[in-house]
This record gives C-alpha cells, sequence and structure tokens, in this order.
C-alpha cells in the first residue's frame, strides 16, 4: 500500500483549486516511502514517527473531499463544491490508512502515556474552538476574521458536546457500560476528522509561511495567521488526544474480555 501511495502521488494527475495548500506530492512521496522502509526495518524510530506526520499531513483535506463527494454522489445541486479530486481524494484516503498502520508500528516500541491524561486532554481541547466562535458571535472582537457575519454557533456548540461526552466515555466507568463497537467507531471516526482537519490546516499554514505551498491564508494579516495555528491547532491536538486515548480504551476493554 505504502508503495502504491508513492506511486500515486508521484502521478501526474490534474487536481482542483480547492486542494491548494494541501500537502505537496513529494511530501506524500517521501512520506510513504520512509513509511515502507520503517515497516520493513522497524528502525529508527525516529523514521516511523516522521513518516507518521507526513503522511497524517498528506490525509489533510480528506474530510472535505468527503463533503463534495456526497454531493456528487445525491446529486444535489452544489455549484462548484460538487466537483471532487478523485484521484486525489483516493491518495489521501491511503494516506489515512497508512497512518494508522506506520503509527501501530510505531507504538509498538513506544510507551503510550495514560489513556485517562489522554482522555482528560481531550474533553478540554474540544472547548477550543466552539467557545471561540461563542466569543465572536456575541461581538468579541479579539483575532476575529475581517468580515466574519456568522450567527450563533449552534452546531459547534454541538459538536462540543458530542465532542466532551465522546471524550469522558473514552475513560469513565459509566463508558464501559457503552457498547464497545459504538465508543471505538466514534472515537476513531472523531480522531480522523480532527487530526486530518487540523494537520491541514497547521501544516498547510507553516509550508505557505515557508514558501514551500501556496495557500488561502493571508500572511500579511498577523491575526489570521495567529487564529489558523491556535484554533485550528486545537483540532490538530484534540484529534491527536482522541486518537491516543481511543487507543488505550481499546486495548484496557481487550484485556477485560479476554479475562
Amino acid at each position: 500500500m505504502l508503495t502504491f501511495i508513492a506511486a500515486l502521488a508521484t502521478a501526474a494527475l490534474p487536481s482542483l483549486s480547492y486542494t491548494t495548500g494541501f500537502a505537496p506530492h513529494w511530501v506524500t512521496a517521501a512520506a510513504a516511502l520512509a513509511g515502507a522502509g520503517f515497516a520493513v526495518f522497524e528502525r529508527p524510530v525516529a523514521a516511523g514517527w516522521l513518516s507518521s506526520v507526513l503522511l497524517l499531513w498528506s490525509a489533510g483535506g480528506l474530510v472535505l473531499d468527503c463533503f463534495r463527494a456526497f454531493f456528487v454522489v445525491t446529486g444535489i445541486p452544489a455549484g462548484e463544491f460538487a466537483r471532487v479530486d478523485g484521484p486525489g481524494m483516493a491518495g489521501r484516503a491511503l494516506s489515512l490508512a497508512a497512518t494508522g498502520l506506520v503509527g501501530a508500528l510505531v507504538l509498538r516500541r513506544t510507551r503510550l502515556p495514560s489513556g485517562s491524561w489522554l482522555g482528560y486532554t481531550a474533553f478540554a481541547l474540544g472547548f477550543i474552538y466552539p467557545t471561540v466562535k461563542l466569543y465572536w458571535s456575541l461581538g468579541g472582537s479579539f483575532l476575529r476574521p475581517a468580515g466574519y457575519s456568522e450567527g450563533f454557533p449552534y452546531g459547534e456548540l454541538i459538536m462540543l458536546a458530542i465532542g466532551a461526552v465522546g471524550s469522558l466515555a473514552l475513560v469513565q466507568a459509566w463508558g464501559r457500560r457503552l457498547p464497545r463497537r459504538l465508543v471505538l467507531f466514534g472515537g476513531w471516526t472523531g480522531a480522523a476528522m480532527l487530526s486530518t482537519m487540523g494537520s491541514m490546516s497547521v501544516f498547510g499554514t507553516l509550508s505557505q509561511l515557508m514558501g514551500v505551498t501556496d495557500g488561502p491564508v493571508p500572511l500579511a494579516d498577523a491575526s489570521a495567521v495567529v487564529m489558523v495555528s491556535c484554533v485550528y491547532g486545537s483540532w490538530l491536538l484534540f484529534g491527536l488526544a482522541v486518537a491516543g486515548a481511543t487507543l488505550a480504551y481499546q486495548r484496557q476493554t481487550v484485556r477485560v474480555l479476554a479475562r
């Protein structure tokens, strides 16, 4: 799979404008080749970590692909939003799967922090973005994007409630009474969505600052750069914390089932 990802990334395939700022193809190819080498030799661990991070960045934007694909499949009129970068979406989906594969190999040689610590950290991180949107909707101006006109963040607050309950379910006793598959599905799905969206924004902004890629962030606006780094950076950290807490929950409940 990793070698196929590298081959797909190096193919001269057309892409759509919404992918501007996504991970460059050469990053995906290099990450896949490094991951393949680590999968074979499982050393050094640093190579595995680097491959996992770059593959996660390469998967960034997959959520946007899925939203666009929804309109393509259903036929709901959505104009430009109903167009999807098919080859790119396939590559990003494979990159996400490869992130899990290489990450699992890395974690075999890495001591995982306490699941409780990660779960409560995820719970706290989940408040950052909805709280910021609520602050802006109530008239706050600090770091608010120019021309911001969104209303009350109902959707964000609903997602906050889901994320908060889900994070606690991974670490508290009452979560063990819920269907295990439901908890795992929610944890891994949330981790995938949050971490890919967060990596797309955070690494995309960093690469744009270094001149590696073009992107939508207005670099001349310092507040916009800080906002993207902090707000969307919280998504990345939230997703990683959920992933770690979900993995810990999975391991702990497997041992319970075995007994």
